[in-house]
């Protein structure tokens, strides 16, 4: 299933702490019958359960959704070349994929057999129980019980359309399309994604896709092959700390002239406040609203607050009649549904193939590209994917330490465009970035965010800090303001928090090909990068543990990239070797000060550690860094309570009384009635 790391363990604390749940009374055996082991052959690896070993090879979960029809995520089977299913009884069938969804990460398979469909639960409730059932490691079906931690979360950040119902309940790798179930045995939804602290393995925050954004998806690709979402021709943005103060709710920022939400009245300013029943904080949660009506919707009704004023419109899909000679503009490309000056910039990025398979490569020269060291590694070319075939480019050498390689490459179409670094000016945002899209196997640009805080000043390898939404395979592309003028090299991220080397490190880059050490300094960041990788790949296959962890810290000590710097202290950190996990975060938040990211997992190792005291001053920055954000201010809360700060513990609760009143009523039992602190390991 596809994981967070990093996450808090104090939230953890608290629900052991105090959270009780009543125990669930035995569900329905034939349950089981509903659900299915999923076997894809992905290119180069084995079958599951065809004398692979548990865990080895790829393996998914499905649930029965129609007569011979099997709802699966579809990251378990896009990559599949064949696809069978193990049924509860043993017996291993082939399946077909009829169709898939990425933007929801749901897939179908039919199979030849008559299979009964799962009956759908009502509307699961807060800390109602629950079980999943999955093919949890490849080990066969399995049920583990918990209870519903939350549901209508929109902002996990796994996918464009997200309606997830948040559980407890174990879930691991395998579980990916295995069912969320009542106690009466009846489909709560589908699992599809975990948070993890460190490696694949379920810490009890896990999701699944609702019951009712599944059969929304699931009606629409029996029928079409395809999902359409409702559009309602808006740009929505979050709402500032002064509006918050008042109503959680997204802010309208554009109308498109003659679209939908201009023929409903909808104006520049709208507090958005609900769609149909569904009460809407979010950006995100107004997309979800739109994605769950069914596409034969007509018309919706929408709650707005404008000017203090609370007022219900209706938005009609149906298209409006338009004169003539009325002067729209449309929008020539559907698919790209943000300012032209951006989406023309996709022509300057490329998908590109190096040490890693899949990246991005931004064109700032007729015959230059510069993307990620991290997606070249130690390599000395790169393959650039371009509308007429593959080319070959070259690693041009420069002497720059971060995370840049300057690429030569001929070929590249002439007319296409070319984002210059040095006319760039700075902007405040929206920020948008553009780079492959590996679902959809095109280049794409995401959904914009505001920038959340520039380069620390001082800091050589700062980064610009945005909620620019990127995945994997954006690495290398670009990061540009609304005019399209390039602000940054994107990198990466999470938790709705991403980064980017901002411009002035490319004209660095240029300026430093002239170095007399550029082929030495390029050599070596590659040939640690490449070191750093194998001792990580080597951890994780579990080879000579005690030789490969000894080997992970000295080699991506020495390879100080960014990236590999966080995920070799989590592996440290969930091995033991606190003090080497500490070391390498604090070596990763010297580098980049002022990432949000990189301090959350400092404080994830020293908490691990039980080191309280040191936690204080990077959990005050947290604070400061993402007053609105419930992991960052646990850390201090925590922190000031067994580090002695109570003065950072009070305020990190008066912090989350705003931002979460949920857990600050849980956070307020722990400051005033709090264990002793662990002891120091």
């Amino acid at each position: 299933m596809p994981r967070r790391t990093g996450f808090s363990v104090f939230f953890a604390l608290i629900v052991c702490l105090f959270l009780t749940t009543a125990p669930l009374s035995a569900m329905p055996e034939e349950t089981l019958e509903h659900v299915v082991s999923v076997l894809p052959v992905w290119p180069g690896h084995e079958q599951g359960g065809q004398g692979a070993s548990p865990g080895t090879a790829p393996e998914g979960s499905g649930v029965v959704v129609r007569r011979g029809v099997i709802a699966t995520a579809f990251h378990v089977v896009e990559p599949a070349e064949r696809v069978d299913i193990r049924l509860s009884d043993g017996r291993v069938l082939p399946a077909r994929l009829i169709a898939g969804d990425a933007a929801s990460d749901i897939a179908l398979l039919s199979v030849e057999t008559d299979l009964v469909p799962f009956e759908i639960s009502p509307a699961p409730g807060l800390a109602q129980p629950a079980c999943a059932i999955g093919n949890a490691f490849g080990l066969g079906l399995t049920v583990t019980c918990g209870v519903v931690s939350a549901v209508g979360v929109t902002n996990a950040g796994f996918n464009a359309v997200e309606d997830f119902v948040q559980t407890d309940a174990a879930a691991n790798p395998g579980s990916s399309g295995g069912a969320l179930v009542d106690a009466q045995g009846r489909l709560i939804g589908m699992m599809s994604a975990i948070f993890a602290s460190g490696a694949d393995a379920n810490i009890g925050v896990n999701f699944a896709v609702s019951a009712k954004l599944l059969m929304r998806v699931t009606d629409a690709l029996l029928a079409d092959g395809k999902v359409e979402y409702l559009s309602a021709d808006w740009r929505l943005g979050s709402a500032d700390n002064a509006q918050l103060a008042k109503v959680a709710a997204p802010v309208v920022g554009t109308v498109r002239a003659g679209g939908k939400a201009h023929a409903a009245g909808i104006e520049t300013g709208d507090l958005i406040l609900e769609i149909g029943s569904r009460r809407t904080r979010t950006p995100r949660d107004a997309l979800t609203a739109l994605a769950l009506l069914p596409p034969q919707t007509t018309v919706v009704d929408v709650r707005v607050l404008r000017g203090g004023a609370e007022k219900t419109v209706s938005l009609s899909f149906v298209e409006p009649t338009r004169q003539p000679d009325l002067d729209v503009q449309k929008n020539s490309d559907p698919d790209c549904p943000h300012p032209s000056a951006v989406c023309a910039l996709r022509q300057a990025v490329f998908p590109v193939s190096s040490f890693d398979p899949v990246g991005s490569a931004t064109r700032i020269a007729s015959d230059l590209l510069v993307t990620n060291r991290h997606v070249v590694g130690n390599r000395k070319d790169a393959t650039v994917h371009t509308p007429g075939g593959p080319k070959t480019a070259k690693v041009v050498p420069s002497a720059f330490r971060g995370d840049l390689v300057l690429l030569k490459v001929d070929g590249l179409p002439e007319d296409g465009q070319i984002l210059d670094p040095a006319s760039a000016r700075p902007a405040e945002g929206p920020y948008y970035a553009i780079g492959a899209d590996i679902a959809r196997r095109e280049v794409r640009v995401f959904e914009p965010g505001e920038l959340i805080l520039a380069p620390a000043e001082g800091a050589d390898l700062g980064r610009l800090h945005v909620r620019a939404r990127m995945q994997p395979g954006v690495s290398g592309g670009a990061l540009v303001d609304g005019d399209g003028d390039l602000a940054g090299i994107a990198v990466g991220g999470g938790d709705g928090r991403y980064e980017a080397i901002p411009v002035s490190a490319i004209q660095l880059l240029l300026q430093q090909r002239e170095s007399p050490e550029a082929t030495r300094m390029t050599n070596r960041l590659g040939i640690n990068f490449a070191a750093c990788a194998t001792a990580i790949d080597s951890v994780l296959a579990g080879e000579r543990q005690e030789e490969a962890l000894g080997q992970l810290s000295k080699t991506c000590k020495a390879s100080s990239n960014h990236g590999q710097l966080l995920e070799a202290g989590r592996l440290l950190a969930q091995a033991g070797d606190f003090d080497a996990a500490i070391s390498l975060h604090g070596q990763a938040s010297d580098q980049v000060p002022n990432s949000i990211n990189s301090r959350m997992s400092l404080l994830v190792s020293l908490q691990l550690a039980t080191r309280f005291e040191d936690m204080t001053d990077h959990a005050r920055w947290l604070l400061k860094a993402a007053p609105d954000d419930p992991q960052a201010l646990r850390f201090s809360i925590q922190s000031g309570v067994w580090g002695g700060d109570p003065e950072l513990a009070e305020a990190g609760y008066r912090a989350l009384l705003k931002a979460d009143p949920r857990q600050a009523q849980a956070a307020r039992r722990f400051i005033d009635s709090a264990p002793p602190a662990p002891r120091r390991r």
